[in-house]
């Protein structure tokens, strides 16, 4: 491991090098740094067999979440709120807060210091387009709130001009955006906040099928041209619902508050214009929600700028879009979705008092 750690230090267009870290974090249980390795070979020689295969065998292991850092989001950060006393936490919801625009930015500054410090945020992805600004708003909004829950959406998968030597395909950055949530301990695991109340983020993305009048992918569509993926387009949707399986195994009850960035209902709101509902969301992705039982069940989501919230067979589904424009509005509100006692859809601003200038 050190060897080829040195080695990809001396001498980064080394693809061997990199090839060669690779199996050494995968012999050390690293899958998820082990694939950004093999990736990043197969950037300097697209045929090189042995990280053909490396790639493929981490692209086969990441849904079973095995390395170190991952049993300790799987497990550490599941338990540590289950004897934090009912009532003692509310939980908020929002998504798309394009934290890269500067007036979102300015925004996620003006949440109170003080007001949310007891309670959680979950961010229903679309965060922002960059890793750089990834950390910085994650680290604003952890600071704000106790606990703070993340899933990407579309556009942190992007890989950015700017990005292009840091991340080998949408996956290493995928890697890399977790990585950073672990380093500024943001959630992205399934976990309770008190020992009756779970949260439970959901890996999405969208497919086709989306669109039942014509379930087929549009061939001109430019949607994501920025993602880069090891695998075809239209088995990207099937990838992240296997990265979902292992995490959905906890025995939740009671409250369960789960949520992706991709609508999981045809029958939820969305623009209609165009050929978007091909990129919408995922109905398969609906099986997983439902497959959760609790007394009170909420799923919060993303993606699509019609705010909503609505009750379909049992599960209250709630989107609080903020937007690349959101951030203009001085106190442009979170929303409540759970008051420590139950299910609610209560917009709060995100300070109280005079307007500050």
């Amino acid at each position: 491991f050190a060897d080829a750690q040195r080695a990809v230090i001396a001498k980064g267009d080394f693809a061997k090098g990199h090839c060669r870290l690779g199996t050494a974090m995968l012999g050390l249980g690293q899958n998820e740094k082990a694939y950004a390795e093999f990736a990043r070979a197969l950037v300097l020689e697209a045929n090189d067999a042995t990280a053909l295969k490396g790639r493929q065998a981490c692209i086969s292991l990441l849904p079973f979440w095995t390395s170190q850092a991952a049993r300790r989001r799987h497990h550490s950060n599941f338990s540590a709120d289950l004897a934090r006393p009912s009532g003692s936490t509310k939980v908020y919801a929002i998504s798309d807060v394009h934290f890269d625009h500067k007036c979102n930015e300015e925004w996620a500054h003006r949440i109170d210091d003080f007001k949310f410090q007891e309670d959680v945020l979950i961010v229903a992805g679309n965060m922002c387009d960059t890793s750089n600004a990834l950390r910085r708003g994650l680290t604003t909004l952890k600071s704000k709130f106790r606990r703070v829950f993340y899933v990407p959406g579309n556009h942190e998968l992007w890989i950015h001009p700017s990005e292009s030597t840091k991340f080998a395909d949408s996956f290493a950055k995928l890697v890399g955006l977790l990585e950073i949530c672990d380093e500024v301990n943001i959630d992205v695991f399934p976990a309770a906040v008190c020992q009756d109340v779970f949260v439970v983020p959901m890996f999405s993305w969208y497919t086709s099928e989306f669109d039942s009048a014509d379930p087929f992918p549009d061939p001109s569509s430019k949607v994501d041209q920025h993602c880069r993926w090891p695998i075809p387009d239209t088995q990207v949707w099937k990838y992240m619902m296997k990265l979902n399986n292992v995490l959905l195994g906890h025995p939740f009850h009671s409250t369960v508050i789960s949520f992706s960035h991709f609508l999981p209902n045809a029958g939820l709101p969305f623009p209609t214009y165009g050929s978007q509902v091909k990129t919408m969301g995922c109905e398969q992705l609906d099986e997983q929600v439902r497959a959760l039982r609790g007394s009170q069940r909420v799923h919060v989501y993303g993606h699509s700028p019609r705010r909503h919230h609505e009750q379909l067979d049992g599960i209250t589904y709630v989107n609080h879009y903020h937007g690349e424009d959101g951030g203009k509005s001085e106190r442009s509100p979170v929303l409540m979705v759970y008051n420590g006692s139950r299910a609610v859809a209560m917009a709060e601003d995100i300070y109280d008092g005079p307007r500050r200038l």
